[in-house]
């Protein structure tokens, strides 16, 4: 079976798990000790899925002719409606602490920070320790991804395996020296480590792409598709790793098991458990940060202040969450992104506007 023929479920199933994972390592204050404290590097994984579906997705496509416009408006397409309205979200926050005279927003700054979001731009700061993304810190991942998607369309004819691999070389490399730099490798959400954030998405994502092209077709369906992610767990949630427990996870260990999730496919039941948690994870993901914010502020104001009672809340909401972002795929996302495609994509590439995520 050819891999640009298949629905890759266990790939939604890893997909899925960190999304959860990294929901939980954003909220700190809401599950304290249970918070797995190395799940940043869900990013990597991210951009290792991306380069893998998007080159099973899209590769015959671009060889038959599909623009560099065409696939980025695909592609924004399938990413505006959820962060749109993420940024929506997270400006209710903002409006919320200038009129109680909390933190340093400003009236321009919001709007600066809005307008340049739902353009799926960077938002400029004064100093590096500004965010990428104000209104939703975990964007930067988005817009840094969509720049090497333009990359992706605009040279795939020249991305033969050799130079992608050379990309591969120099960006892990590069990953290495700035990573000892900063200190370890969560990098990207602001504009002081921005640089690093371009190598972690150029360095998983030309890997992915590698995976992709290196696939043989073949498939094992079972129980032993949930063993990548179950690996995966406690790579994310592994405590003080430290700087080369991350370039290892980073470098090696996450690509490795995106290869395994190639070669595994679940059967019947954990099939659909794996396209749910595929569903539901870009929604997760695009969400969880300006969302939770408005529950840590709710909880703190009416909620009993005992551990006990503050972690129960918190894990509540958490869970919440998740059923809440299954509807808002099916009644928000989909059908304004067919909206979108009819509004915006010729009809003979509405066909091929993307029905599932390669990012969160």
């Amino acid at each position: 079976m050819r891999g640009d023929k298949r629905v890759f479920l266990t790939l939604d199933g890893l997909r899925g798990i960190a999304a959860i994972m990294i929901v939980l390592f954003h909220s700190s204050a809401l599950v304290g000790h249970l918070r797995p404290q190395s799940a940043y590097l869900s990013v990597d994984l991210f951009f290792a899925l991306s380069g893998c579906v998007l080159e099973a997705s899209y590769r015959d496509r671009l060889a038959a002719g599909l623009s560099t416009r065409e696939f980025m408006l695909i592609r924004c397409i399938r990413l505006w409606p959820m962060f749109a309205l993420s940024l929506l979200v997270g400006l209710a926050f903002a409006l919320v602490r200038l009129e109680r005279g909390v933190g340093g927003e400003t009236p321009w700054g919001i709007a600066t920070a809005m307008l340049t979001g739902l353009a799926l731009l960077p938002t400029p700061a004064m100093s590096g320790r500004g965010w990428v993304v104000p209104l939703n810190a975990a964007g930067w991942s988005l817009i840094l991804e969509l720049a090497v998607n333009l990359l992706y369309a605009r040279f795939w004819r020249h991305l033969t395996n050799r130079l992608l691999s050379g990309i591969v070389v120099v960006a892990g490399l590069a990953l290495m020296v700035m990573s000892t730099r900063h200190g370890g490798i969560d990098m990207g959400s602001t504009w002081g480590s921005i640089l690093g954030g371009l190598v972690r998405v150029t360095y998983s994502f030309a890997l992915g792409v590698l995976i992709l092209r290196a696939y043989d077709g073949r498939v094992w369906t079972g129980w032993a598709s949930i063993i990548p992610p179950l690996a995966l767990i406690p790579i994310l949630a592994m405590t003080r790793g430290g700087l080369w427990f991350d370039l290892v996870s980073a470098l090696v260990l996450l690509p490795l098991i995106v290869w395994a999730g190639l070669r595994l496919e679940p059967g019947p039941w954990l099939g659909k458990l794996f396209r749910w948690g595929g569903l539901v994870s870009y929604a997760l993901y695009a969400l969880h940060g300006p969302v939770l914010k408005f529950v840590r502020m709710e909880i703190v104001l009416h909620v009993e202040h005992s551990r006990v009672a503050f972690l129960t809340a918190g894990l509540l909401a958490i869970a919440a969450l998740l059923p809440i972002c299954a509807l808002l795929d099916r009644w928000y996302d989909a059908p304004l992104r067919r909206r979108l495609s009819a509004a915006l994509l010729r009809p003979r590439d509405r066909r091929i506007a993307e029905p599932a995520m390669s990012l969160p």
